[in-house]
């Protein structure tokens, strides 16, 4: 009887972006010391436990005796920092023999640190991590999309009348059936003071993140995207409207038709126009990240490319130096490519 109250009593795991979780900056808890502590992310979370699909890109052991494993897992928004202890034998031990990159599915803690006044640093301690798959992170990556939206269309309708205090909690009552989102939402709108512009960010963040899972292929080349078959119905958002810009602008988004490496890495791109060829509109140029994820994934046949051969065949592409970086960059946190040892990139 006992361990059932305790199963029942569990917190909630959420399904969160790395990108809403590292923005949280507010923090409660209810209670004494032994209390759970939550984050209160923009959106509304009351987030005392979340669960993540994604790829671990680095994992690095900074204990003594093997003992404290650091790990990075990024979804198609940012990264999540996970700590596995001696506490979490499992967990590190599992960390410890991972070979990166690889998919994996966590539940843990959220946690916060902070070494100084000011300073605060998210991280997730994990209670359960298992090994997981390209299709479970884009699963995983569509339903917090949806979850994501949900929340969004709730902080919206409680901004447009303007309400506070009484009068917002019998308002939000009315719409939030769940009682620790409904408290997270009132505490996320008294706190976060600027979310007429979080908002839209957040949008663009969703937009992003699905367009990432339905334009890159497993091998990491550009796609055309297969939208009837690769979202069912239950998969799509709440209101689809929110992702009509994104959908409508694959129709005229250019593709690489084919990227051939020669002797000497120079490569050569022929990008076609799939509105097809008597189309007299100019097509729009293919993002600088793009090339490179597709550069990278040419140059690198199992063992890595030099990050100074990249360079050099991003530069003939075309792509300046502050872009490649600003690319590399992004690509990394989204985890589709990492850097295994200084000056060498891998795929993944």
């Amino acid at each position: 009887m006992e361990k059932t109250e305790k199963i029942m009593d569990r917190e909630i795991a959420w399904r969160i972006f790395a990108h809403e979780f590292n923005m949280s900056n507010l923090y409660v808890s209810e209670g004494d010391e032994r209390a759970p502590n939550y984050i209160i992310t923009p959106t509304g979370v009351k987030c005392n436990r979340l669960f993540i699909v994604g790829v671990v890109t680095e994992v690095e052991n900074i204990g003594k005796d093997n003992n404290l494993w650091r790990a990075r897992i990024a979804d198609p928004t940012g990264v999540f920092t996970v700590y596995a202890s001696q506490y979490q034998p499992d967990a590190a031990i599992f960390l410890s023999d991972l070979h990166v990159p690889a998919y994996v599915a966590l539940v843990g803690k959220a946690r916060k640190y902070e070494p100084e006044d000011g300073t605060v640093y998210l991280s997730v301690r994990p209670e359960e991590i298992n090994a997981s798959d390209e299709k479970q992170r884009d699963r995983w990556v569509l339903e917090t999309a949806e979850r994501t939206l949900e929340r969004i269309n709730i902080i919206e309708d409680a901004l447009k009348p303007g309400l506070s205090g009484n009068e917002l909690q019998e308002f939000l009552s009315k719409k939030v059936t769940n009682i620790a989102l409904l408290n997270g939402v009132i505490l996320a709108i008294k706190h976060y003071k600027n979310l007429d512009k979080t908002i839209p960010e957040l949008k663009k963040m969703l937009i992003h993140a699905i367009d990432t899972i339905t334009s890159v292929s497993d091998s990491g080349i550009i796609n055309q995207p297969q939208k009837p078959e690769k979202t069912k119905e239950h998969d799509i958002p709440v209101k689809k409207t929110e992702f009509k810009t994104h959908e409508s602008s694959f129709e005229n988004e250019p593709i690489v038709e084919e990227i051939s490496v020669g002797e000497n890495n120079e490569i050569v791109e022929e990008i076609q126009n799939p509105s097809g060829p008597d189309t007299k509109e100019e097509p729009p140029e293919l993002e600088p990240k793009e090339l490179l994820a597709a550069i990278i994934d040419k140059l690198d046949t199992g063992k890595g490319t030099s990050f100074l051969t990249v360079i050099e065949t991003a530069g003939k592409a075309g792509i300046n130096a502050q872009s490649v970086e600003l690319s590399l960059k992004e690509l990394m946190e989204e985890g589709r490519c990492y850097e295994p040892k200084i000056g060498v990139l891998r795929k993944v």
